[in-house]
């Protein structure tokens, strides 16, 4: 309990009562950081919102507004202890007159410190008859500026309620004590949204709004090829944003990307809050590759990057994951004095809509309903109903032959359906290349699924090398011998940082996308052009991934091949000139719905027959199957019909070796009526059908293992660094006493995972350091096989 001011004298008070209108999560506390408080000592009239009271029989304490030391702002109250009173209470401050609505739930926070460690005092909060709603007593202070927090309800029919701070303890007398930034707010106060209309700025002259059903959003009106900034002001869009509190922020957009997808999916913005300049590099950060990411279901939680296609409404999380490597992933930063911010964009591409920017703090969780509703966010993840999720095992475990699908950074149960895994657009060298500077190339993404597909021992392949559709836009400028220097650079880099990819689609349609011409990459040249072959181009980029991914298999890739007989001789040309070279290891067909879905099954075998009279395995890759002409609402019989009637087609022909889908999520397709899985994970007819046919197929059937020759090879572990337990892989190619040994940075053996006679294979080892005395550190892991020897570091961290 806290005692009234009956027996007290009280230095009176404050203070005018304020109506707050608005939402009720606004800060309550009348002057809770002594903001509107003159610096200099109490009158007995105190200080707006403020009661400064102690006993009769006590040394007066001094009470004073100062400028220094402050926690937040340019005041703080400071209290010097000269004597003390037989109660805790005889010395208190009290933040009066506080509104509160009766059973709502509020958040207390303050900020305290003395001048002399050890110093004690209670932080209450209650009613007028002096029952406590909560109470931290007592809270001991340090020298440094500590926060105090704790969480109330109003458990009876008060409107008005009292704050006091007691002071009154021994280890006080002789102290100063420091208070600041008292704050009552509604448990929800700050968490709501800060939502902004696309089309509530000042607009420049290159945007315009336009309507969309009931939706007005803003777009621009031409194309522009610039990586850095907007580089004029008729380019951009200036919003003036109020916030509701201090803090740090998260940026998201709702946006819809237009039918040329990675034509229509990049903008620039503003790096930071403030007017910026037009032509500044460092004031912008540039957006891309917004064409396959997002989130558009009311449950999704929009946080990673999301994997949502194009020609959607959807949200996306810019600050958090697309800011690229040469700025840092930084939030928003608002800080208690300044809640007015200035936030700017500028175009890009045409095609991509905007309808709503909106600032969410950044260490809570908005689903896109949260952000179309303005609801407050969430301190802990959503529960998402995963009750119809599948989950596993992949359809075709146990075949002889992989059943994969691409996958974005999303899609965490994917292991449970596929055992490949081919990234979408993380992989493209457009991606990576954010700017010339190698240093800042941005392959996190990328990592984020190569990652994945080694510890859920999946097959990765990367999509892909050389492609003229999707390259950086600055290469185009440079001379041949400057181009080739940075695709040498490009293919170096990804063969050093995935040793260990299965494979690799090294150039992606050459009959259909070379990379020649103007916003085609038009490095041709510095491939070699055609040469006496037609060719060279081709046999150089080969030429160069047998150099710099020398473990991993080669492919070839593109469309329209085995529905038409001319193509299909066009790429066996191509494919012969490799083979010929020894430069080539496996074939792609791409297989989306425009190719196959007219296409005779007839036709299909006889250029599937074709290419596999190369001797090389084929992969059909980029598989999706829908509505004819991917038009109108999803039709689940005609897409079980198609299906039916091609993929058996597919999988049975003998030189086929593997099959990757191109997506399968409702919301998340290229093409979007070709998924499989409804968003809240049931299946459609078509997938129904597809299991069970694999299912039945593979019965029996010997279980698949991977095509790579074994060679001596000690592969990285993973997770690394690890807590408590890491995979190690290696390989070996011929019979051998082999041993695998874990030691320490002093030589030291800390583990013996391997000692004896192994035939030749890949094997697969965990070591679990809880079985173990081993510290945090580094460790060396040893592989001896023969007289052949190889050493990887490992980092454990409890």
């Amino acid at each position: 309990m806290y005692h009234g001011c009956n027996r007290l004298a009280i230095a009176l008070i404050f203070s005018i009562l304020i109506f707050i209108s608005g939402p009720v999560s606004a800060q309550l506390v009348t002057n809770g950081g002594f903001e509107n408080s003159d610096v200099g000592g109490m009158t007995e009239t105190g200080t707006p919102g403020w009661l400064m009271i102690f006993g009769d029989d006590i040394t007066p304490p001094v009470f004073e507004i100062v400028n220094e030391p402050v926690a937040e702002g340019n005041h703080a109250l400071k209290t010097t202890v000269n004597g003390l009173g037989s109660n805790q209470w005889d010395i208190q401050v009290v933040a009066d007159s506080i509104p509160v609505t009766q059973g709502a739930t509020y958040n207390y926070s303050v900020w305290a410190k003395a001048e002399k460690a050890g110093a004690q005092v209670n932080f209450t909060v209650g009613n007028y008859s002096y029952s406590e709603y909560n109470v931290i007593r007592p809270a001991t202070l340090t020298t440094q500026w500590k926060k105090f927090t704790m969480q109330f309800t109003v458990s009876d029919n008060q409107t008005y309620i009292r704050a006091p701070i007691h002071f009154s303890y021994a280890a006080n007398a002789g102290n100063a004590i420091y208070l600041d930034n008292l704050q009552i707010t509604d448990v929800n106060f700050g968490k709501t949204p800060v939502v902004v209309e696309a089309e509530s700025g000042i607009i420049g002259s290159s945007f315009s709004v336009q309507q969309s059903d009931t939706i007005t959003y803003v777009t621009t009106t031409s194309d522009y090829l610039g990586q850095t900034s907007p580089e004029d002001t008729s380019s951009m869009i200036t919003y003036q944003v109020t916030f509701e509190d201090s803090g740090h922020y998260n940026l998201f957009a709702r946006l819809r990307v237009g039918p040329n997808e990675w034509d229509d999916d990049s903008f620039f913005a503003a790096h930071g809050f403030g007017d910026k300049n037009d032509t500044a590099r460092a004031d912008w950060v540039f957006l891309n590759g917004l064409a396959d990411v997002g989130f558009a279901h009311a449950t999704d939680i929009v946080n990673g990057p999301g994997v949502a296609g194009s020609e959607i409404w959807k949200w996306v999380n810019l600050t958090k994951n697309f800011f690229p490597g040469e700025l840092p992933q930084e939030t928003f930063y608002v800080s208690s004095g300044s809640l007015l911010k200035t936030f700017q964009i500028g175009s890009r591409e045409d095609g991509l809509w905007f309808d709503k920017f909106a600032f969410g703090r950044s260490d809570l969780y908005y689903t896109v309903e949260y952000l179309d509703e303005g609801l407050p966010g969430s301190v802990t993840p959503p529960e998402q109903d995963s009750s119809k999720f599948y989950r596993g095992p992949p359809l075709a475990e146990g075949a002889s032959k992989f059943l994969g699908n691409v996958k974005g950074l999303g899609n965490n149960n994917f292991a449970d359906y596929w055992n490949q895994l081919t990234p979408g657009n993380e992989g493209k060298w457009g991606s990576v290349a954010t700017s010339s500077d190698t240093n800042n190339w941005n392959w996190s993404g990328l990592d984020d699924l190569y990652d994945y597909a080694k510890s859920n021992d999946l097959i990765f392949k990367d999509h892909c090398l050389i492609w003229g559709n999707q390259q950086p836009n600055w290469i185009e400028s440079l001379d041949p011998d400057q181009q080739l220097i940075y695709i040498k650079a490009w293919f170096r880099m990804v063969g050093e940082r995935y040793p260990d990819m299965d494979m690799v689609d090294v150039v992606n349609e050459p009959l259909h996308d070379p990379p020649s011409g103007e916003s085609n990459g038009n490095y041709l040249a510095a491939l070699g052009g055609k040469g006496e072959t037609g060719w060279d181009w081709v046999i150089k980029a080969f030429e160069l991934a047998r150099t710099y991914l020398p473990n991993a298999q080669l492919l070839i890739n593109d469309y329209h091949i085995i529905n038409n007989h001319s193509a299909t001789t066009s790429y066996l040309e191509i494919i012969n000139l490799l083979r010929d070279r020894g430069l080539i290891d496996g074939i792609g067909v791409q297989g989306h719905r425009f190719e196959l879905e007219y296409a005779s099954t007839t036709t299909l075998k006889h250029n599937l027959d074709r290419l596999a009279a190369t001797g090389l395995p084929i992969y059909i890759s980029e598989l999706d199957l829908g509505n004819l002409n991917d038009a109108g609402t999803p039709d689940d019989d005609q897409q079980l019909t198609l299906y039916k009637r091609i993929f058996p087609v597919l999988w049975e022909h003998p030189s086929v070796k593997g099959i990757t889908l191109w997506g399968y999520i409702e919301n998340q397709m290229w093409q979007p009526t070709c998924y499989l899985v409804h968003y809240d994970g049931a299946w459609r007819p078509a997938m129904e059908w597809l299991a069970q046919y694999i299912q039945d197929y593979v019965s029996g059937v010997e279980k698949y293992e991977k095509t790579i020759i074994p060679v001596f090879k000690l592969k990285q572990n993973y997770p690394n660094p690890f807590n408590p337990n890491t995979t190690i892989e290696f390989s070996i190619p011929e019979p051998a006493k082999t041993c695998l040994v874990v030691y320490d940075v002093l030589g030291r053996k800390v583990a013996t995972l391997v000692n004896k006679d192994l035939t030749a294979g890949v094997y697969t080892i965990t070591w679990n350091v809880d079985q173990g005395q081993a510290a945090s550190g580094t460790y060396f892991c040893r592989l001896v096989s023969g007289d052949q020897v190889r050493t990887q570091k490992m980092l454990y961290i409890k």
